[in-house]
């Protein structure tokens, strides 16, 4: 049973964190085209956001 737990949080933890890196690429992408008014804005509202997200 733990070995499955383990697994599971292990797997979950890896679509997470794949999830995050998308998000934030997606986000330097439209910075890089002009979508983005102030990129430091941008990773100002990405940190707070995540900053404080369960992991």
């Amino acid at each position: 049973m733990e070995v499955t737990a383990g697994k599971n949080y292990a797997e979950t933890l890896q679509q997470q964190q794949i999830e995050v890196r998308r998000l934030v690429l997606d986000g330097l992408k439209q910075a890089k085209e002009g979508n983005a008014k102030d990129f430091n804005a941008v990773c100002d509202r990405l940190e707070k956001k995540y900053a404080n997200a369960k992991i």
